[in-house]
């Protein structure tokens, strides 16, 4: 019996889900000025100074062994 439930359930939660999922964001959500940039395009942030373009991220520092002593 437990196994019915749950498997009703379960056929009705895709039905809802998949149903849903049809439904888009409106335009004013879409065509956004400041909207995040999430495909492999996007460019990296780059700082404008006079002295050239700097990348914002940072390098690793190196780690020293400690074991050496």
């Amino acid at each position: 019996m437990n196994t019915f439930i749950f498997g009703l359930l379960a056929i009705s939660s895709l039905f809802v889900f998949f149903k849903l999922g049809k439904i888009k964001a409106s335009g004013k959500q879409l065509d956004r000025d400041d909207r995040i940039k999430w495909g492999r395009n996007a460019q990296k942030k780059v700082r404008k100074d006079p002295n050239g373009p700097k990348n914002l991220e940072e390098q690793p520092e190196q780690i020293s062994d400690q074991s050496k002593n």
